[in-house]
């Protein structure tokens, strides 16, 4: 499902090129945050949508997430391809005055994932990740109950998507009366999050992670204090690691994302740009997150693509 935000209408109708050939101006460049098994996933559904409108994709991520340097590179690099338009997660506001001058010059960009300060992209394709939040937070306030102790495993600094996560769950659990005694910056450092809980987890009730790779990395490290089940434990994305994990009631609820239909509709809102259509302002659709329980795994099947 999606939703838009109000007093933006997304029709999300085509027009296909007449020509299969990789041309200049049929080349779209797909800049992600990372290569984990998300970025894979959004590359699919964008890789589909390019091959059914008949335009090439062209692909660079950077092996580690948060470098701005590295995807500016990643940019130019694209561009220097030939491609005459982007989809670019930013890794930082730096991006934006990139995008800004590139679309002064005919190259439009929508952004997925995570948005920054600046009017540059075309459009932003992402999940509603405040939404994303406060499900969880709510997840956790059915299982623990009012004066339930809670702690927030944030990722880092600056980073929109996840700050919204964070914001919405902080909201939720606030406002259902569940105690946040525990908030912080730890990433997705498998041992700086096994130190942390060590001292933590006497006085946690359950926790919290806003990405996949947090969320992989803080049940790396309940495993590793043996402590995996021993606390209710909601975070993010899919992949047959973390659904194994909530069988096994290592992992009591998980935030689901659609990156194939984010990358679907991000090559669509793209080739719109490149069409020629103009926005007065920035269109955005959000996607709503699915929650996914050991109940729902084992009542459904969960579709081939982990999300």
């Amino acid at each position: 499902m999606s939703r838009i935000i109000p007093g933006v209408c997304l029709l999300l109708s085509v027009v296909a090129l007449s020509s299969g050939t990789a041309w200049a101006r049929d080349c779209i460049g797909l800049v992600p945050a990372g290569t984990s098994s998300f970025w894979t996933e959004l590359e699919a559904g964008a890789r589909r949508t390019a091959k059914d409108l008949q335009v090439e994709l062209y692909t660079r991520g950077p092996a580690q997430e948060g470098s701005v340097e590295v995807q500016l590179q990643l940019i130019d690099r694209a561009v220097a391809h030939g491609c005459k338009a982007l989809i670019v997660a930013p890794a930082g506001d730096a991006i934006d005055v990139r995008i800004a001058a590139l679309r002064a010059e005919g190259i439009p960009t929508v952004y997925v994932d995570r948005a920054v300060a600046g009017e540059g992209a075309y459009a932003l394709v992402a999940t509603d990740n405040f939404l994303a939040g406060q499900l969880a937070g709510q997840q956790l306030a059915e299982r623990l109950g009012r004066g339930g102790r809670v702690g927030v495993l944030r990722l880092r600094p600056g980073l929109q998507s996840t700050e919204e996560r964070e914001r919405g769950f902080l909201l939720a659990v606030q406002a259902l009366g569940l105690q946040v005694v525990f908030d912080t910056y730890l990433g997705d450092d498998r041992q700086r999050i096994v130190e942390a809980l060590k001292q933590q987890l006497p006085r946690l009730d359950g926790l919290f992670s806003p990405n996949g790779s947090s969320t992989r990395a803080t049940l790396a490290a309940l495993r590793q204090l043996g402590k995996a089940g021993t606390l209710d434990f909601v975070g993010f994305d899919g992949g047959e690691l973390l659904f194994d994990a909530v069988r096994d009631g290592q992992i009591h609820a998980l935030l689901l994302q659609q990156p194939q239909a984010m990358g679907d509709h991000a090559v669509r809102l793209v080739h719109r740009a490149l069409s020629g259509e103009r926005a007065i302002s920035r269109l955005q659709l959000l996607l709503e997150p699915r929650v996914l329980t050991a109940k729902e795994l084992a009542d459904t099947t969960v579709p081939q693509q982990p999300w």
